[in-house]
């Protein structure tokens, strides 16, 4: 194989990636991050500036290049201004913030001022001349319930940003009667009247609030919890009782919902459970199990481990039949065992694996084939006197190079890497492989789905696939993985 015809190739594949992660690649990473405007002001409550970020790098050939959409923003006081993720920022109160836009650990900063002028050069800050409290001396029937207060300021010249609920200081005047927490919201505690405020800037707004204790209270649901806690079930087919207790406000002797409450599994292939609480192992992982009664959810994790001796059915081994172009390049492959109890088990480190022609290629304990001449050999994994097989072919000729990207969405720190090697990344990367190579990939945490693999494993932590390009007339495949 003449393999200076792939260096163009690579190379431009490479700088494709490198251009993608800033920083990644040890001769090209971002040095700066410059915003404009710079130190501009707002005049108005309501209004918005749009920012744009410009990042340079350790590379004097490259023009300084636009991260406005890749950066990360943020503002260092919400109260004066927010910021979305594209840069635009919108004026919430009168003040000086801090913009910052951040990539890759480089972060630039400049100064946004919200002038509250009046647009003419001639204006003045809103000042606040009173703060009414709602609703109007209110009545809470039962000791134990609650209700909102909201706190409007009144202003001068006026302001439409008048909500200072969350920005008050709330108080009442007799806790023994009623409390009130950061947000305004007052709990009965017992029978009385109570007086109470919230002081915003000096400016003290009050009502009265009263506790009646005149209607007869029916226990309102609070809470449910599980017992028992994160429970195990070590083997398939066996169960565990779960029972689901009620926090009732105020207290009630009738707290045990098991039999009344409604039942789910988040993943019944791990396992069902029935409508009085009693869950069944299905196959090897994780579950939620769930208790819903009158609108209130309880939960609890429960964990299929299955550390005892498991008999196979079958093995399946993958990929299936794939191919290595060259002599001394490698393919990785997994087995998965059927149990008969049911469900599936990765045996991938614990099977004995062989080839039945080692000059072809042979393979590790791990299940990674090295090619050792051209032809044909079977890559076979046995475990319990089962035995699974898939076919190996070492072309000896040119084949494509395919690009294998993989994306990782959403909000969990996971890290993927791949066997063989080319892949490790947070949110985007890829690498080459030749057509025809097995891949294993590996999440640090488990998936919520996966899109692009072959198959996964049941714990949804690894991705199985053969590199070939789709569409089949394309140079890349994608792997997507969510979190």
């Amino acid at each position: 194989m003449n393999t200076r015809n792939l260096w163009p190739t690579i190379t431009l594949v490479c700088t494709s990636i490198c251009a993608l992660l800033l920083g990644s690649c040890s001769n090209h990473h971002l040095i700066s991050i410059g915003i404009t405007p710079q130190n501009p002001t707002i005049a108005q409550v309501g209004q918005t500036t749009q920012f744009m970020a410009t990042g340079t790098t350790n590379d004097s050939k490259s023009p300084p290049e636009d991260v406005t959409s890749s950066a990360t923003w943020s503002s260092s006081g919400s109260s004066v201004a927010t910021i979305n993720s594209s840069g635009l920022a919108t004026a919430t109160g009168c003040g000086t913030t801090t913009i910052t836009a951040k990539q890759s650990g480089v972060a630039g900063t400049t100064q946004l001022t919200v002038s509250c002028s009046n647009g003419t050069g001639g204006g003045s800050t809103p000042v606040l001349q009173s703060v009414s409290v709602y609703p109007n001396n209110p009545s809470i029937p039962q000791v134990g319930q609650t209700s909102q207060f909201i706190a409007l300021g009144a202003y001068s010249p006026a302001s439409g940003n008048n909500n200072l609920t969350g920005l008050a200081a709330w108080a009442s005047s007799d806790t023994a009667i009623a409390t009130v927490n950061a947000s305004g919201l007052a709990t009965a505690v017992s029978c009385g009247t109570t007086t109470i405020t919230a002081q915003y800037q000096g400016v003290l707004g009050q009502t009265q609030l009263t506790v009646a204790c005149t209607v007869a209270q029916n226990p309102v649901l609070q809470s449910i919890t599980l017992y028992p806690t994160n429970p195990t079930i070590p083997q398939l087919q066996r169960t565990t009782q779960f029972i689901a207790v009620a926090l009732y406000s105020p207290p009630s002797n009738n707290n045990l919902l098991t039999n009344v409450a409604t039942w789910a599994s988040s993943n019944t292939a791990v396992a069902t459970i029935t409508a009085s609480g009693l869950a069944t192992a299905q196959a090897c992982g994780t579950t939620t199990i769930t208790a819903q009664y009158q609108g209130v959810v309880g939960q609890m994790g429960l964990t299929v481990q299955c550390t005892g001796s498991q008999t196979l059915s079958s093995i399946q081994v993958l990929p299936t039949n794939p191919t290595i172009s060259q002599i001394g390049q490698s393919s990785q492959f997994a087995a998965l065992g059927t149990l008969t109890q049911g469900g599936q088990v990765d045996i991938t480190q614990t099977a004995t694996w062989s080839s039945s022609n080692t000059q072809v290629a042979t393979v590790s304990s791990t299940g990674l084939a090295t090619a050792g001449s051209c032809g044909t050999t079977s890559i076979q994994a046995e475990s319990q006197n089962v035995t699974g097989s898939s076919t190996l072919t070492v072309l000896c000729n040119s084949v494509p190079a395919i690009e294998l990207i993989v994306v990782k969405q959403g909000t969990a720190g996971a890290t993927i890497v791949s066997n063989p090697l080319g892949i490790n990344c947070g949110t985007i990367c890829g690498a080459l492989y030749n057509e025809g190579t097995g891949v294993t990939l590996t999440a640090t945490t488990p998936a919520t789905s996966w899109q692009g693999c072959d198959q996964m494993s049941v714990d949804m932590t690894t991705c199985y696939l053969t590199v070939v390009p789709i569409p089949s007339t394309g140079t890349q495949r994608t792997v997507t993985a969510n979190f």
